[in-house]
């Protein structure tokens, strides 16, 4: 299903998001916690319950995973540790979802300049979109690295508007999340929300971004 609260548009910059959007890292990602769950000891915790604690990068997706109680502990020797066992093994189990390669071969046909903004580090993102085949469709990555502020502070948005020396009326952000509609939004940006990621569907859709989609090839009922 789609929800249109603006008429469809002709944009020749489209920024996808990563995690949730393009790829389900969650896999990988639960592996890395888990690894380190078991490490130290602290008390097993579900597939199901890591997963829901995606979202906000790796230092909040710990805290939240393993507990505040620990945060020293996590910024001493946990979080580096997760950013060195996650890197490893970052491509074993994540995948792009069902459509993916399909909507970015279809957009690159049609010459539209694409780029990534995620609060994933540099390090893994290139290797996960190099594994899947993703790498050479995107001009652009901007990694947690690369910004002094994180989602959803504009600063990944503007670096890419910055690149492209474009117009804003000429973009538009792809995102699954709460965190990515504020991101566009903060940078005065058209926003995408797609349902099929790690963000709440109604939260999103109380939003009210520019449109709503439940599978990405219906990006091509609203990006002409």
């Amino acid at each position: 299903m789609i929800i249109k609260n603006k008429e469809s548009q002709f944009y020749q910059y489209i920024i996808f998001d990563l995690d949730g959007t393009l790829v389900d890292t969650c896999p990988d990602i639960i592996e890395s916690v888990k690894y380190l769950i078991n490490r130290y000891g602290f008390d097993q915790k579900s597939d199901t319950f890591i997963r829901n604690c995606i979202g906000g990068g790796a230092r909040n997706v710990l805290l939240k995973a393993i507990g505040e109680e620990h945060e020293a502990l996590i910024d001493r020797e946990i979080l580096p540790l997760f950013v060195d066992h996650y890197t490893e093994n970052c491509d074993k189990k994540s995948f792009a979802y069902s459509g993916v390669v399909e909507i970015l071969e279809y957009y690159k046909l049609q010459g539209k300049a694409m780029s990534v903004a995620t609060f994933k580090i540099r390090s893994a993102t290139i290797k996960i979109l190099k594994t899947l085949g993703l790498f050479d469709y995107f001009d652009m990555l901007v990694t947690a690295d690369d910004v002094n502020n994180p989602k959803p502070h504009p600063d990944c948005i503007n670096a890419i508007l910055d690149y492209y020396q474009c117009k804003k009326s000429q973009v538009i952000l792809i995102g699954d999340t709460k965190t990515d509609y504020l991101t566009g939004t903060n940078a005065g940006i058209d926003v995408c929300g797609v349902t099929y990621g790690y963000g709440d569907s109604e939260v999103l859709n109380k939003l009210k971004p520019a449109y709503v989609i439940d599978e990405i090839e219906e990006l091509k009922e609203v990006v002409l």
